[in-house]
Parts: structure tokens; sequence; C-alpha cells
């Protein structure tokens, strides 16, 4: 694996010659039977190792209640997982774990997954319209929401008791904020270049600043050397020369492992702008939500700008050409059920996508109610919302402006150029 890329692995494609390539990374994906051969026990493939005991115990819930069940299989390295997926052929795994809209309508296309529209349908609207079409294409849906996650900033709240500070609603607050955690040596907000993670203050500054232009420029109506765009980033770096984040070589995010909770609970680092799902690190470092740890939404840049709130969800999926597609279908159905989204979010913590289940604790339920009554537009995460070789680019482009902040022309013409290459 040491001469692919990620690019390349996106572009991998489903022959089982490519398959016999991956030297027996692919072992764990099923065996032949054909979709209507029966088993009581379905593997789940994912990339969310720090995932496995939830998943475990879900699989053993669905089996008590339906007769079949799933154990997980993890992979800890998101490149090997992508291609182990992409390029498993005629012997998938049962089901997986994948990512939504961009990220998800090329496997969409190559035929790789189960259509699960008649499963939504049977749940009737506890599901938002919203929420399926992240995972629909061509009026037919193909995933099982695994959470969605709102993003939010994280903040320790013992530091802000400390140095009386309050979550900002506005940009001039919190501005004050991040000067008052600088000036007392504590790193305002988390940053790393570990993984993807390198979008995040560009998705949160733009979404803050117009989020008309972040759509826009998703759907390629303007460009990355749009004006407003080079504002955003010209702000993110001030940011960055003042000091306003840990040392992103430092730091890493993902559900593959980090070790942000660590500086967060110590108080060296105050804050950090993410999904909810990252929460479960928290309180696995024994953080208590309310009492160590509180959550705010980020605030508008421009004080005439519309609310706006970053919204994420992963699917479930169940392979196209399993050795088992009856059953897995059965366990999904069940999974989205009222009784198995319960568990799961006692498992896990996580945020259901279905309206009747609510979310696992005070403070999610506090900024879900924020995001209801408060006037928020919902717009969906930047990594999977533009086509994936921009994104790809745009990463590995905030990468090099994370670690050396300067003139962001260089930068927003380089995924430009990609933008123009893919024709978006």
């Amino acid at each position: 694996m040491d001469t692919l890329d990620r690019r390349t692995l996106l572009k991998a494609g489903g022959g089982t010659l490519a398959a016999c390539g991956l030297s027996g990374l692919l072992a764990a994906c099923g065996t032949s039977g054909g979709s209507g051969s029966s088993v009581s026990t379905l593997q789940l493939s994912n990339d969310k190792p720090t995932w496995q005991s939830w998943f475990q115990s879900e699989g053993n819930r669905v089996k008590q209640a339906v007769g079949v069940g799933w154990t997980p299989r993890e992979y800890s390295d998101e490149q090997v997982y992508e291609a182990a997926i992409r390029t498993s052929g005629i012997k998938p795994p049962d089901m997986f774990t994948w990512q939504s809209n961009y990220l998800m309508k090329d496997i969409v296309s190559a035929g790789f997954l189960t259509d699960l529209t008649g499963e939504w349908k049977k749940q009737g609207d506890a599901y938002s319209a919203g929420l399926s079409n992240l995972f629909t294409f061509a009026g037919k849906t193909y995933g099982a929401p695994l959470y969605i996650a709102p993003w939010v900033v994280f903040y320790n709240m013992q530091v802000f008791d400390k140095y009386q500070l309050k979550p900002p609603t506005s940009w001039d607050e919190m501005q004050q904020v991040l000067a008052t955690l600088k000036g007392n040596g504590i790193a305002p907000l988390g940053a790393t270049v570990d993984g993807v993670w390198s979008f995040v203050m560009f998705q949160t500054l733009l979404v803050a600043s117009d989020p008309q232009l972040y759509q826009d420029l998703l759907d390629g109506k303007v460009k990355y050397t749009d004006s407003g765009v080079v504002d955003v980033m010209n702000l993110w770096g001030q940011m960055l020369k003042a000091g306003y984040f840990t040392d992103p070589s430092s730091v890493t995010f993902s559900t593959r492992g980090t070790n942000f909770a660590t500086p967060f609970k110590q108080g060296k680092a105050a804050m950090v702008q993410i999904g909810t799902w990252f929460e479960t690190n928290f309180t696995s470092a024994g953080m208590r939500p309310g009492v160590d740890y509180g959550a705010f939404i980020f605030p508008s840049v421009k004080p005439d700008v519309q609310k706006t709130v970053v919204i994420e969800s992963g699917p479930l999926c169940v392979a196209a050409h399993g050795s088992h597609q009856a059953d897995a279908i059965k366990t999904v159905n069940w999974f989205m059920s009222k009784e198995g989204q319960q568990a799961w979010v006692k498992l896990s913590g996580l945020i259901s996508g279905r309206s009747d289940v609510p979310a696992p604790s005070s403070l999610d339920q506090q900024i879900m109610s924020e995001l209801q009554s408060g006037g928020y537009q919902q717009v969906s995460r930047y990594y999977e919302s533009t086509q994936a070789d921009i994104v790809q680019t745009a990463i590995d482009e905030f990468q090099k402006f994370l670690l050396h902040p300067g003139d962001p022309m260089p930068i927003l013409s380089a995924i430009q150029r990609q933008a123009d290459s893919v024709g978006l």
C-alpha cells in the first residue's frame, strides 16, 4: 500500500482482479452463497475502531430481536478501508459504514449499494426528508443514518469560569474569548493536520461569514479565488498568526483515535469546533457534560448573516452483492426502529436521526432545542459536499496553510485548478 495515495484509492474500481491485489486485506469480506442465503451473524465493516464495543453490543441486540445480528470488523487506516470496500467486487462485507452525499455517489453509481428506500418508508415520518436526502440518489435511498451531528464548539467550562468567560454569541465576543485565552497561555482552539481535518476552520469561517457563498462554492457557482473566499482565508491566517490554535502537528481528531481529549481536560486547550459525535471522547476521559464541558454554536462573523449550523450524518449500508442481503436488510429495519435507535443511543451516546428518540444527554438536548427554536438554517459538512478530488486537493492545501499561513492565493488557486479539471 505504500505506493497508493488516497486520491488513487478514491478512484479504485470494484473488480475482483483489483481485490486480489490487496494482499489479503479483504480476507474479512464475506463468503459466497448468494444474496438469498441465511446466516446468524453478519459482518459489519467500518473505519471506526473506537466504536467497536457499540457495534458489537448493538449487533447482539439486533440478533435477539430478529434472529440475525452482526459482528464488527474495524480498519484503523481510512485509505485501506476505502480501498477494501471499493475493490471488494463480488465478495463484499454484508454491511459497512460510509460517508454521505458526494462521497457516497460514486459507490452508488458503481452498483455497490442496496436500495433501502423501503426501509425508510416503514419508519413513517420518524426521520426527516432532509436527512434521507444525504443518502438519496435518483429517488432511491441507500443508507440508514448512524447518527446526526451538528457542528458545535465544545468548551472547557472550568477554564471559562476561571477567566470569567461566557459562550460568545457574536464575533466581537468570540474575539474577546480568543484573546483572553491566548493571553493566559491557553490554546483557544484545537486544530490538526492529521487525516482529513484541515478543512474544519475553512468550513467554519466561511459558513459564519456567508453561508450562501459556502453553498455556491460547493455547487461550483463561484470560484475558490472569489474575493469573499479570499477574505475568509485571510481571517483564518490572522487567527493562525495570532496563535489561536493548538500546534496542528501534535493533535489528532478521528473516530480511529484522538489525543485532543487530554489537553482539553487539562485545560491546556479550551475549545474545539467539531461534530457532536466527538463528545464521547470527553465522556470517555471522565468529563461530565454541563459540568466539565459545554457547547455553543460558532457565532456569525457578520451581524447580518443568517444563523447557520453545519450538520453531518454517516450511513450504515448494505452491500448490493452481499452473500446475505435479505438478512442484512432485516437488521437495518430493526436498527432504524424506535427500539433499535433507543438501544443504539444508550450504547453510543450519539444523537439519533429519529425524531422520537431523545438526544442522549441534557447538553445534546440543549443543542437540539437551540437549533429548532433559534432560526438556524442547516448546511452539509464540506468533506462530503463537493467532488472527492476537489476535497482531497483542498485538504492537502489547507494542511500547508495551517503549517505556514501566508498569502492564501496560491492555496486557493491550486484548489480551483483541481475544480476546473473535474468540470465543477
